[in-house]
């Protein structure tokens, strides 16, 4: 199983559950739970259980580690990483700054990951092998600053 595949999938459900997010911004909102500093909303749930079916539907022997509850094999040497709406507050509030965050290890390290922003239709998408892309363009160095990237 390569990053390639890994990645491919990830970007498969994060903008799947973008679209979801996309049709329900601005809607009234189920909330599950309301904290003074973070909201649940039903949707929540539901973009996780969108990405963790299209994750499972194609490896199903991985476990999903999601804000909204773990799945799949816990024992699995490849972990997902899920925040399904990274930014819920900004959402229920209709604040157009949030996005779905994904992440993949394997055998405890980081191997792929993706971040999209459904609002401005925009990706970054990252493996440990190349360089990160946004728009499937490499991203350049910016002079004078270490790469962010974790490996």
């Amino acid at each position: 199983m390569s990053s390639s595949s890994l990645l491919s999938v990830a970007l498969e459900a994060a903008h799947a559950a973008g679209q979801l997010q996309r049709e329900n911004l601005g809607s009234d909102l189920a909330v599950n739970e309301m904290l003074q500093y973070d909201i649940k909303l039903d949707l929540d749930v539901r973009c996780q259980t969108l990405i963790t079916d299209i994750i499972l539907k194609n490896f199903p022997d991985h476990a999903v580690l999601g804000e909204e509850g773990n799945a799949g094999n816990p024992d699995g040497t490849t972990q997902w990483i899920v925040d399904p709406i990274d930014g819920t507050v900004n959402f229920f509030y209709g604040i157009p700054h949030f996005c779905v965050s994904i992440g993949v290890k394997v055998n405890g390290e980081l191997v792929a990951g993706v971040i999209y922003d459904p609002n401005q239709d925009e990706t970054w998408a990252v493996e440990k092998a190349p360089p990160p892309r946004s728009m499937a363009k490499p991203s350049a160095p910016v002079p004078g600053r270490k790469s962010a990237t974790p490996w």
